[in-house]
């Protein structure tokens, strides 16, 4: 989920970085300090709201201290929560998919209930009679079942095994199918 939180922080900024808009060099110090934390991945400033007239400089501190009201935009994913994405690489336990900012994983027994094994040659994740393939590049649609972001690491578990979840080629086709299995049963009433 992307979302925007209002903060007030004491932000300091350099001296010789004040050379220019001090807006511009606060944005930018932000942005260099904030990038994982408790409430996400931290995506960019959107909007500074407020700024202290006059900067605070401390003793044997080499960065002058501004008050400063912003908002920013963060991801983070929430449990339950449907999302779309690429698979961005393929390992013997799973696929790593592209949500927003990071990669999660999908284990290899949260994709299907069929049966999927690991072809290190192609580097792909297959059924048996290859109906399911996985390999990069794929587009798949996955719910997520728990993530932890912090500075340390960053831990998002995905599942496709639900119905309206998978492989988004796969999942195209489903409908289109039932409408020709419908359509073939209205033809044999009607003679």
């Amino acid at each position: 989920m992307f979302y925007i939180l209002d903060i007030q922080e004491k932000v300091g900024v350099e001296a010789q970085n004040l050379k220019g808009d001090t807006v511009d060099s606060i944005k930018e110090r932000l942005e260099e300090s904030h990038l994982k934390e408790e409430n996400g991945v931290f995506l960019g400033v959107t909007e500074i709201k407020k700024l202290g007239e006059t900067g605070v400089i401390l003793p044997e501190k080499p960065y002058i201290y501004f008050d400063v009201e912003y908002s920013a935009l963060f991801f983070q994913p929430v449990a339950n929560e449907m999302i779309d994405g690429y698979v961005t690489e393929v390992a013997e336990f799973g696929p790593f998919i592209r949500i927003g900012p990071v990669d999660a994983l999908v284990h290899i027994s949260q994709i299907t209930q069929e049966k999927l094994i690991y072809n290190p040659e192609q580097d792909i994740l297959a059924s048996k009679d290859s109906t399911i393939v996985v390999k990069d590049g794929e587009l798949v649609r996955a719910m997520v079942a728990n993530s932890s972001i912090s500075d340390e690491r960053t831990r998002i578990n995905l599942t496709m095994k639900q119905d309206g979840l998978g492989l988004t080629k796969l999942l195209k086709k489903k409908p289109a199918e039932k409408k020709t299995e419908k359509k073939t049963e209205a033809k044999k009433e009607k003679k």
